[in-house]
């Protein structure tokens, strides 16, 4: 097999491991805690999961203000954008395919019935930490955690009330602001920001993307057995796109817009010094909408206009009970209801004339679960976790997830997971009744996964090292079938694949001024049951490797600080080649990828004409001006520049 190489670097982690090292570590370092691996806060001697924490001011602090860009530094993940910003944007982990991972802001799931989620206009304003889940967690999170799970925290008000902002400008007319305001005592806290981002676009026209947040978590406090959240955020994004299916610039007016409206209600109550009852409650509800009418009055050949409106909703209710039992282990039992709707009217416009679609399915799930999670022998870690799930669209479904690690030294830990995990089908593939038809009988896509892992640490802390290895296999992959009987169903549950890999990461403190941090990824992803279509153009192709999934990473990132205040973060970025698909002529024919070479650099210093903790800022991305593509046809950005005042 031939060898590609891919260099992604974790500034943002090398900036937060530095600060933290520069005094001893406690003993649980080699397993900080965690919440979504769990949902419980519990120390352990050894970790039980492989796991990422991004901290956003160090990420604000290194000019990193979109979600997209904060997950390139993270091991395991590859993230692929149809060229400009604002662009459509999937995440692949671990080799699984990009509705695979569940994504989850203050505990409410943001992905669409079927999982499916687009990054493009997520952002890192006003958020506290991203914590990121490497492998299947569906027994604590349901549908769609088959590699992982990735949650937004916002950021809580703690310490006295201080106000904070950004004002900034750069490359392809970029104009962005952002202002809020944060703080709080032992009773309550209370953040709040507001932020705009725009850009012209990389390309000749029709290609402008604005970014609007509104972002507010008040903490409740009464008393010393009772806590409550609640957090809302509403983001609304205008992405103009002239891009044809191929990439060429051809469209004239065509826009993508949309609006996200995420709330949730984290309330718990301690009963006792050992029983907590926690309640969320959640709401999701994501408004797309798609404007591409005629370009001109005599624009009316073919298929010349296209509007599309929808809603998709969910709302959730999550109750458990945690019960704190000797040795320091927790059990948790819980149950969810959720209800998933959405709704979409279409209008296609064509030579042929007019077409009025509509579309509106419902689903519902309930689910009881059960977890134990603790320490034995002062030397061991241990989680035991079960799930079943009962879906009005496909029936019941049952999970489970074993894990143990074990302390080696005061400095080392090694670990073993085993687990099953699904996603259920997508509306469109369980209900639609048009030309394509959906198949009511489609099961749930599903995986079985075994981890193995390794940590360490120096004594001092001014070193790291960490190494995981995975093997996963996908079954019942939902592949499309275009010949079928007239009346019969398109979809059905066919392929299997398997994604087996290798991550391998570490820190090292030069000093306390200067830190490097490494990180190599080794993935094989392939199909092992093809689907319906044999060809060398189907989505599953036997023995092919996945699209869009690189085959190795390798990392290496630098931040150095000055006495006065300054620092520099460096991060240079191999990206090896990967196979995609040629659609610009049928039928769509594999292609693959060069790699190319991605640096980018921020430095920050005082400033000190305003006083304070004011900065100036500047970040290019892309400094070697790199030309490459991550979907085939749809370039890049180039190099970019951006100079921001912070406070």
């Amino acid at each position: 097999m031939r060898v590609q190489n891919i260099l992604i670097v974790s500034t943002v982690s090398v900036g937060t491991v530095c600060a933290s090292a520069q005094q001893p570590p406690a003993r649980d370092t080699l397993n900080p805690i965690v919440i979504t691996a769990s949902r419980v806060s519990v120390s352990l001697p050894a970790p039980l999961a492989t796991t990422t924490v991004l901290h956003g001011a160090a990420l604000r602090d290194a000019g990193i203000t979109r979600l997209v860009d904060a997950l390139r530094l993270v091991p395991g993940l590859s993230l692929v954008t149809s060229g400009a910003t604002g662009a459509q944007t999937s995440l692949f982990v671990r080799g699984g395919n990009s509705n695979f991972v569940r994504l989850l802001i203050d505990g409410v799931a943001v992905n669409d019935a079927g999982g499916a989620v687009d990054l493009a206009s997520m952002t890192t304003d006003n958020i506290e930490r991203v914590e990121i889940v490497r492998g299947p967690a569906s027994v604590l999170y349901g549908s769609d955690a088959i590699a992982g799970v990735i949650q937004l925290f916002t950021r809580s008000g703690r310490g006295p009330l201080e106000l904070h902002g950004e004002a900034g400008t750069g490359s392809n007319q970029r104009v962005r602001g952002a202002f809020g305001v944060s703080g709080g005592g032992p009773r309550a806290g209370v953040s709040l920001e507001a932020a705009h981002d725009a850009t012209a676009g990389i390309l000749a026209f029709n290609n402008r993307y604005t970014n609007d947040l509104l972002s507010a978590k008040l903490l409740f406090r009464p008393s010393l057995r009772t806590d409550a959240a609640v957090a809302a955020r509403w983001s609304g994004s205008d992405y103009h796109y002239p891009t044809d299916f191929s990439g060429a610039v051809v469209d004239h007016n065509s826009e993508q817009l949309d609006h996200r409206f995420v709330v949730s209600v984290d309330a718990g109550q301690r009963l006792s010094d050992r029983v907590e009852l926690r309640l969320l409650l959640a709401s999701h509800e994501y408004l797309p909408r798609t404007n591409d009418g005629p370009d001109t009055p005599a624009d009316t050949l073919g298929f010349y206009g296209f509007f599309a409106r929808g809603t998709r909703a969910r709302r959730s209710a999550d109750a458990r009970i945690n019960v704190r039992a000797a040795r320091g282990s927790v059990i948790t039992l819980g149950a969810e209801a959720a209800h998933d709707r959405e709704r979409s009217r279409s209008l296609s416009l064509s030579q042929y004339g007019n077409d009025d679609g509509t579309f509106a399915a419902d689903r519902h799930n309930g689910a009881l679960y059960g977890q134990v999670i603790g320490t034995a022998a002062s030397r061991f870690s241990y989680s035991l976790g079960a799930r079943l799930d009962d879906n009005s669209a496909f029936g019941t479904f049952r999970t489970a997830r074993a894990a143990l690690g074990v302390s080696l030294s005061p400095w080392s830990s090694a670990r073993i997971s085993f687990g099953n995990a699904f996603k259920a089908p997508g509306f469109f593939e369980n209900f639609a009744a048009g030309f394509v038809r959906g198949n009511p009988a489609l099961r749930p896509e599903r995986s079985t996964s075994v981890e193995l892992g390794y940590d360490a640490h120096s004594a001092d802390g001014s070193s790291t090292f960490g190494v995981a290895a995975f093997d996963q296999t996908f079954r019942d992959l939902i592949d499309y079938a275009s010949v079928v009987a007239p009346g019969s169903p398109n979809y059905f549950n066919v392929g299997v694949a398997r994604a087996r890999g290798l991550e391998v990461r570490g820190m090292v403190q030069a000093g306390q001024p200067t830190s490097w941090t490494w990180a190599w990824t080794w993935l094989d992803a392939r199909t092992t049951h093809p689907g319906f279509d044999t060809t060398a153009t189907a989505t599953y192709v036997q023995g092919s490797r996945l699209v869009r999934r690189p085959a190795q990473t390798l990392a290496l990132g630098l931040l150095h600080r000055w006495n006065g205040g300054a620092h520099l973060d460096l991060a240079a970025s191999r990206i090896g080649a990967r196979d995609d698909r040629d659609f610009r002529n049928y039928p769509g024919k594999a292609v693959e990828l060069p790699g190319y070479l991605k640096v980018d650099a921020a430095l920050s210093v005082p400033f000190r004409a305003l006083g304070g903790s004011a900065r100036l800022l500047v970040r290019v991305e892309n400094a070697l001006g790199a030309r490459y593509e991550e979907v085939l046809g749809f370039a890049a950005p180039g190099r970019t520049l951006y100079a921001a005042l912070r406070w």
